[in-house]
Order: structure tokens, then C-alpha cells, then sequence
């Protein structure tokens, strides 16, 4: 019996250590040669196949977004591919819809080249740009979210972004993450952006890390989410740090359309979680056409005999005080359980679906 057990295992070791020689031979030998990647069928660019999409993209300047630093998670990065379509992955079946896997969109992230492809995206992307700066100033306005204040060195002509949209931070090698921009004032050289810190979040940690002097490399602008030309009414809709793209949105408003009306209902725990609040105060006083509804979750007796603040969550504020909601559309930034209430509250308001634009954090 011993004479038949030695040889098995021996086999079996040998079958082992053939397995792990092909998959070394895999990963590190393995090479698809040179392939063309074809952009929106505009752009071609010659790369290394064994490279993934996101990466050849990068190297080439197509800067697109992703909150996940390529691990899969976030969704971000997906595009449409028309030709040399890969089977799907696990991961993406998660991510992507039904219809839209059989359109051929996959995450750049996972799709790795091994032969010509082309695809589809929007062609905005193609404008992103790769900028560099320096903090200028980093400043608590609450226990946990910075204002950080950030000079543009590269490129010279600066940024132009519209009202609401943000920007990818390089936070690490091969991780970015998304933060809104927050500039009341729109200056091409300087920019502002409002990060709370999650414990242990990378991109959190390392902005609040930086200091006066430390430089930063970032991507943008980016996002659907901007305020449009119109003549409807403004409804803006924030919880915590989700105020940061409602603050250009509003100042645009005021300044550029003085015939629009803006409200902003903004939502935090506590007072100590309220930020700008005197500047929303003084803004309500000077422009008769603001107006400004403070909802605290936790409502201390000292802070509701010295200020005038609703008690509750800021999508009741909204259905109590929002009229003429045929007549509006909507902006929303915040947590996806204030996001998803406050817009059933705007559609029974009247407010159309396709005028009610979100952002979840």
C-alpha cells in the first residue's frame, strides 16, 4: 500500500509545481504584442496589450474618472466597447445592467487588451486635463471637514469648470478620489475644494494631511451635475459636506440670472456640524431672492433660543416650505438616504423628474 502512496504524492507535488510554473508564465511572460485602441473613432493610440484599458488611457491622457483606484468597486470608469468586445466579468455583472453589458459597456479597470479595440465615451472626457497645484490654505469649519484652498501652477491658463462639478485628486499611486469643487469666487488660478474625514478613508486622510506648501496633482473638471441655463427656480438640497457644489451653484445663480429664485435647504446632525452658516445668513438679507432653511437632526435648547432652525430631516423641511415645484429643478448633494427622500418629496411637489439632478456620496 506504502509502495502506491509515495509515487501518488509525488505525482501529485509534481502536477503542483507544473500549474504554478504555467500561471508564473502567464502573468509574467505572457505578451499580446502592440494593439490599436480607437477612441469615440477619433483618436488611435498604439499600446502594450496585456495593459489595462484604464491604464493605456491614462498613459495617453484620457483621464477618466474613478473613486475605487482600480480595484473594481465603484463603476466609475466604465465605457462602451463596439469593437473587440471582451466576455464580461463577474465584477461587472454586479455593476453594469443587463442591457448594458449586451451594449457591449464594461469597466476600463478590469478589461485587460489583448487585441485592436475601439471604444465609446463621453466625449467631454476627452477634455480632461492633468493639473498641479499647491495648498494655499487648509482650515477647519467643523470638527471634521476642511476647507482646503489650492493655487493652480500647471497648466497656466488655469481651470474653467462649470457650477457643481468636481475634481479627481491623485491620492496615491494608481488612486484617486472625487471632491467638489467649492469656490464661491470663480478665479481660473485658484480653487477651493471641502473634505470631511472618514476614519481610515485614504483620500479623506491624505488631503487633511497636506499643509500650506504641499503640492497636488489632480483631474477635471467632471460630472453631469451643473447648474442650467434656465430661467426655473433654484432648489438646492445638501446634507453635511454635500454643501461644497451648492456654493458655486448658488453665487452663479445670484450673479448671472438676478431674476431666479434660489432655495437652499441644508441638512447636518448638529450644530456643531453647521458650516457657513452666517454667510447664508448674510447672502438671505442682502438678496431678497435667497432664501435659506437650516435643519438640524438634534435641536439643543441654547442653540433654538439663539438661532432660527426646523428640527428634523431636511426632506421635511422641503415638503413644507417648497411651492412652485412645476416651475423648479432641483440640485441635490449628500448621503443616498436624504438623496432618495428629498426626490419624492420634489416629484409629489411637482418638480419633473428629468429637472431633479443628485450627487450621492
Amino acid at each position: 500500500m506504502t509502495a502506491f502512496v509515495i509515487p501518488l504524492v509525488v505525482m501529485n507535488g509534481i502536477a503542483v509545481i507544473i500549474f504554478a510554473l504555467i500561471m508564473l508564465l502567464k502573468t509574467f511572460v505572457a505578451s499580446y504584442g502592440s494593439c490599436q485602441l480607437v477612441v469615440n473613432g477619433s483618436k488611435t493610440f498604439t499600446v502594450q496589450g496585456g495593459t489595462y484599458l484604464n491604464k493605456a488611457l491614462f498613459e495617453n491622457k484620457v483621464y477618466l474618472p474613478s473613486a475605487c483606484g482600480g480595484k473594481g468597486t465603484c463603476g466609475f470608469c466604465k465605457v462602451q466597447v463596439t469593437e473587440g468586445i471582451p466576455d464580461p466579468l463577474p465584477v461587472e455583472e454586479i455593476l453594469i445592467n443587463y442591457k448594458d453589458i449586451r451594449q457591449g459597456f464594461r469597466l476600463s479597470c478590469q478589461t485587460k487588451l489583448r487585441s485592436d479595440i475601439s471604444i465609446e465615451i463621453p466625449e467631454e472626457l476627452l477634455s480632461i486635463r492633468e493639473y498641479r497645484g499647491v495648498i494655499r490654505s487648509s482650515d477647519y469649519v467643523t470638527r471634521d471637514i476642511k476647507r482646503i484652498g489650492i493655487h493652480i501652477d500647471e497648466p497656466k491658463d488655469g481651470l474653467d469648470f462649470k457650477s457643481g462639478q468636481y475634481l479627481m485628486f491623485k491620492v496615491g499611486e494608481g488612486e484617486t478620489r472625487g471632491y467638489s469643487i467649492a469656490s464661491t469666487e470663480r478665479r481660473q488660478d485658484e480653487v477651493q475644494i471641502e473634505v470631511k474625514l472618514i476614519p481610515n478613508g485614504l483620500g479623506s486622510s491624505y488631503l487633511h494631511s497636506l499643509a500650506e506648501g504641499d503640492e497636488l496633482t489632480f483631474f477635471g473638471p467632471y460630472g453631469q451635475f451643473y447648474l442650467r441655463d434656465t430661467s426655473h427656480k433654484v432648489i438646492c438640497v445638501a446634507g453635511g459636506v454635500g454643501l461644497a457644489p451648492m456654493k458655486p451653484i448658488i453665487f452663479e445663480t445670484l450673479l448671472k440670472y438676478p431674476d431666479r429664485d434660489v432655495e437652499l435647504y441644508y441638512g447636518v446632525r448638529t450644530f456643531e456640524d453647521l458650516y457657513d452658516h452666517d454667510m447664508f445668513l448674510r447672502l438671505q438679507a442682502n438678496h431678497p431672492r435667497f432664501h435659506y432653511f437650516p435643519t438640524l437632526e438634534k435641536l439643543e435648547e441654547t442653540v433654538a433660543s439663539t438661532y432660527a432652525f426646523t428640527q428634523g430631516f431636511v426632506n421635511k423641511t422641503l415638503a413644507a416650505n417648497l411651492t412652485d415645484g412645476d416651475k423648479s429643478e432641483a440640485y441635490l448633494c449628500g448621503p443616498p438616504l436624504m438623496i432618495n427622500s428629498s426626490i419624492k418629496e420634489l416629484v409629489e411637489k411637482g418638480v419633473p423628474e428629468i429637472r431633479i439632478l443628485y450627487d450621492k456620496f
